[in-house]
């Protein structure tokens, strides 16, 4: 009878492992928002300094190696393509089961341009690389309203992924954490585009964000606070518009409310300082490309170390990872 009690466990430890693998390979990946998160969870334990939450406006031009080598910054970008607040906010909640960010940067981007409640055409970015939690079903349920338990459950498209598996579906084993510890969540674009530079110092009326934005940021506003967490407002550069100048101005009244800095740097006055060029520093009308965001991530790095307090970690044991990070292409 022991025996068979024997033989039976290790059927199911055999069993369980081979779904495990089965789920490493078959798990949808991108680096538009699915792997941010997914790669949070091999993150050395509690030595995230300063976590961004937001768009692709973030982890499309702000480069981590870059603050490393300059900061000695340990950052991470949990971002994901059009992230609404509601999606920070559990990132964030998600984020301190295994860290102590001492500065979280939230990208305000989204909520100055989308107006919808539900926002599910980028929802599988932002939620996917979640692992399955009462936090996901929250964030499933803020998110979308239809195909729930697809959202939540994740597996149920791997059906339809296995004629296009590729060499990378096959490097999310255990085996290969440490390779996967050195990406920070930046994701590059080496497209380029010629665009014209917009002047919105004509906009001085204010909209405000969506009830919903506005409640979500105040969880965040909240929840930094109870944690003793810093808290940064930031926008990067991109072709804005009038509505969304207006929808800054009103969240400039907010942070200064709630004591935060917002940083937006769409002005042509900041255009000027960071040497931006619009002729050769974009990738499309909404990210700079590589060589742009070399740019804007030494102006931002720049403007956080002057406004905010976060440690040198270069030659600190632990941190080994930051010093020689890993890029994956936006194309």
């Amino acid at each position: 009878m022991r025996k068979k009690w024997i033989r039976g466990g290790i059927f199911l430890c055999l069993v369980l492992l081979l779904l495990s693998n089965l789920n490493r390979i078959l798990c949808v990946k991108s680096p538009h928002g699915v792997d941010q998160t997914r790669y949070l969870y091999v993150q050395p334990k509690n030595k995230i300094d300063v976590l961004f939450l937001g768009s692709s406006h973030v982890h499309c031009n702000v480069n981590t190696q870059l603050l490393w080598d300059e900061y000695g910054m340990a950052a991470y970008l949990m971002t994901g393509a059009e992230q609404p607040l509601w999606n920070s906010y559990y990132n964030l909640k998600e984020a301190l089961k295994t860290q102590k960010p001492k500065l979280v940067v939230l990208d305000m981007f989204c909520p100055s341009r989308f107006y919808d409640d539900f926002q599910p055409g980028w929802a599988d970015e932002n939620l996917d690389g979640m692992r399955i939690s009462l936090n996901k079903l929250e964030a499933v349920y803020t998110s979308v309203q239809e195909e729930q338990s697809h959202f939540f459950l994740g597996f149920t498209e791997y059906h339809s992924r296995y004629d296009q598996l590729t060499a990378e579906d096959f490097q999310n084993f255990v085996w290969n954490r440490k390779t996967q510890e050195r990406w920070k969540g930046y994701t590059p674009l080496n497209r380029h585009a010629e665009l014209t530079e917009p002047d919105m110092s004509h906009v001085t009326t204010s909209q405000e964000m969506t009830e919903k934005s506005k409640e979500y940021f105040e969880k965040i506003v909240e929840l930094t606070k109870k944690e003793g967490i810093t808290l940064a407002l930031i926008s990067g550069p991109y072709l804005l518009e009038e509505r969304d100048q207006e929808v800054y101005n009103s969240i400039g009244q907010l942070a200064e409310k709630d004591g935060l800095l917002f940083w937006n740097t769409n002005t042509p006055a900041r255009y000027r300082e960071m040497g931006l060029d619009f002729s050769t520093d974009y990738a499309d009308h909404a990210h700079l490309n590589e060589a742009g965001g070399a740019k804007y991530t030494a102006y931002l790095g720049k403007w956080l170390s002057q406004n905010y307090s976060f440690p040198d970690r270069r030659g600190q044991k632990g941190y080994e990872s930051w010093e020689n990070q890993l890029m994956k292409s936006g194309e």
